[in-house]
């Protein structure tokens, strides 16, 4: 049922308060009145939105600027977050009106790509997103974490207090996402509400404890985890070398009094599980995690480079944003790429969902193809695009 009745606009500076309320609630949780300038600081206001019933916010969504990594490139990146409508106001279609306004906008700002990470992944498929990146969370015994073949470290490891993390970690930060695909931008306040740490992030467990990585020539690693009941919760861990990541491993492995070690949305190319004497004793589960949406077809076909030529016509099916439907010929190569519509037949036939998931090489489309997502008309066309497609590394995200 559609309520019309209901008003979606951005809100103002004094409803900034009940919009944090209404999604945190939405969510199960209570808004902390003591995280509202670090939560604020994150929040732009004027592409923040909120659904209005009686004068009361019932949905939430917003929107933050930042640059996503495409094969050592940086482009803009609108970052869809706090999507929420109130248990009262479901099944009112009020996140079809909200996702449409929001998708409009991303258009009219010249942001040809959008992404999210989804509490549930049943959701975002209808509204054109796919999944381009996945993590693994990682659970091992203290008892099995011995790595093979430790080399001399040329470095070592020192704890940092917030303040001291605040000026380091996102150095650090900006050094390792160039070099890897789907890592998107965290401008100052993420980092001043990821120092902040609000209660409401460590879900029982202790704040954080930093340590950083560094050697003679500075710092080139650090590690944020938290301790609860004698196990090591690994939140992030980065390394602008092997020799970094695995120096923070190996501390992390050797906290005294801890029998057990997690770690949260790891890359699936990580090469810890290749270090580990006995790898079987990680265990691992794998999760969708960047959700990415191509909100002009062509622009975002011609933001990235291609390992390999392929000249193809793809048509491209997007009921939500009506000027992508159609049909492209991609001219691509490792020169540049590019793509213009066209009335010729298509080679692959496909949902603009399936080509955000393949946009970052984190899936090929022969895979989407054999599971009936994907329709190739013209033989060898899909497996010609996949190799230009093709990435050294997976694509990964941190998700503060």
């Amino acid at each position: 049922m559609t309520d019309q009745h209901i008003d979606i606009r951005p809100i103002t500076e004094e409803e900034w308060p009940e919009w944090a309320r209404a999604g945190t609630r939405a969510f199960g949780g209570r808004f902390d009145p003591a995280d509202e300038s670090q939560i604020r600081g994150i929040i732009e206001i004027d592409r923040s939105l909120g659904a209005f019933h009686n004068g009361r916010i019932v949905g939430t969504t917003t929107a933050h600027t930042l640059e996503l990594t495409i094969l050592s490139r940086h482009v803009p990146f609108a970052l869809v977050d706090a999507v929420s409508v109130q248990p009262t106001h479901r099944r009112r279609g009020l996140l079809n009106r909200m996702m449409k306004l929001q998708l409009e906008e991303f258009q009219e700002r010249g942001e040809f790509l959008a992404g999210l990470t989804a509490t549930e992944s049943s959701i975002y498929g209808r509204f054109g997103f796919g999944i381009a990146s996945w993590g693994e969370n990682w659970t091992i015994s203290r008892d099995h974490t011995e790595i093979l073949n430790v080399p001399q470290q040329t470095g070592e490891t020192r704890f940092v207090d917030p303040e001291e993390m605040r000026s380091i970690w996102p150095q650090i930060f900006e050094r390792v996402r160039h070099e890897r695909n789907g890592m998107f931008s965290f401008p100052d306040p993420f980092w001043d509400l990821f120092q902040h740490d609000p209660e409401q992030w460590r879900g029982g467990a202790s704040g954080f404890f930093h340590v950083v990585y560094e050697t003679d020539g500075g710092p080139t690693g650090c590690v944020s985890y938290r301790l609860q009941s004698g196990v090591v919760i690994v939140n992030m861990l980065l390394g602008e070398n092997l020799e970094a990541e695995r120096a923070l491993w190996s501390f992390c492995f050797g906290i005294d009094l801890m029998t057990e070690i997690r770690a949260l949305a790891r890359p699936v190319d990580d090469p810890l599980p290749w270090l580990l004497i006995n790898t079987r004793k990680l265990e691992r589960s794998v999760r969708d995690e960047l959700w990415l949406r191509l909100v002009d077809v062509p622009a975002a076909i011609e933001a990235r480079s291609y390992d390999s030529e392929a000249r193809v016509v793809i048509e491209v099916r997007d009921q939500f944003c009506p000027w992508n439907q159609g049909r492209y010929e991609m001219d691509v190569s490792p020169d540049g790429a590019l793509c213009k519509q066209t009335t010729r037949s298509p080679d692959i036939s496909l949902d603009v969902s399936e080509l955000g998931a393949a946009y970052l090489g984190g899936v090929t489309l022969e895979t989407m193809r054999r599971s009936g997502r994907v329709d190739e008309t013209t033989s060898g066309a899909v497996a010609m695009l996949d190799r230009a497609l093709a990435v050294d590394r997976q694509p990964w995200i941190i998700d503060m």
